[in-house]
């Protein structure tokens, strides 16, 4: 299957997966639809991920993410590697027993977060609770989503920094096999973003 979506408003993304399921290339675009950056996923013969290279544009090798995964397949470390073999970015998950991440860590020189997550008895995030570390000022922040009748989450409460609330809206548009192609969000009831997505079906 591949896929086609708007990531944020001045760039766009192409993701093609294997007959598994597995996201096996994402490539990058601008504005102008020029390519920008691509990334290559590489999985182990049982399916399990094990990295992925950045390519640039003349498909020159850029960095390098390496995964560690549980017996269920899922992440529980990433590493990333810019082109000189350095550290740039790591991340450590904790899962539950329905294999939902309970707890994300994202580690970076100047920047740390540390993500606690709730959900329902269908699996659908609930609550997450967030502590940032930003060039030594402390964010702790708060979520709280609600679904649709589809499944995805229409409104977000936010609690910034503790004291000041943020409300984030969603409208979608459906195609005929219930996936949705289009995304519109608010905020405080003010348009945001307009992500827009083409699914190719084989």
């Amino acid at each position: 299957m591949a896929e086609k979506g708007a990531l944020i408003a001045e760039m766009n993304v192409e993701k093609t997966f294997d007959s598994q399921g597995n996201l096996i290339l994402e490539i990058y675009f601008d504005d102008k639809n020029a390519e920008t950056l691509r990334y290559e996923y590489v999985y182990n013969a049982q399916g399990v991920k094990k990295y992925k290279l950045h390519l640039n544009p003349k498909r020159e090798k850029v960095g390098l993410t390496l995964f560690n995964c549980n017996g269920e397949g899922s992440i529980t470390k990433e590493e990333t590697y810019n082109q000189n073999g350095e550290l740039e970015y790591s991340a450590f998950f904790v899962y539950n027993e329905q294999g939902f991440p309970l707890e994300s860590n994202f580690l970076r020189e100047d920047f740390s977060a540390k993500i606690n997550s709730t959900y329902d008895h269908k699996g659908r995030l609930l609550e997450q609770d967030q502590h940032i570390v930003n060039k030594g000022e402390n964010i702790l922040n708060k979520a709280k989503y609600r679904y649709n009748r589809h499944g995805d989450y229409d409104r977000i409460l936010s609690l910034l920094n503790r004291n000041f609330a943020q409300k984030n809206t969603f409208h979608y548009k459906y195609d005929r096999n219930g996936n949705w192609i289009g995304r519109f969000e608010y905020q405080d009831g003010k348009p945001k973003t307009i992500i827009e997505r083409q699914i190719e079906y084989f």
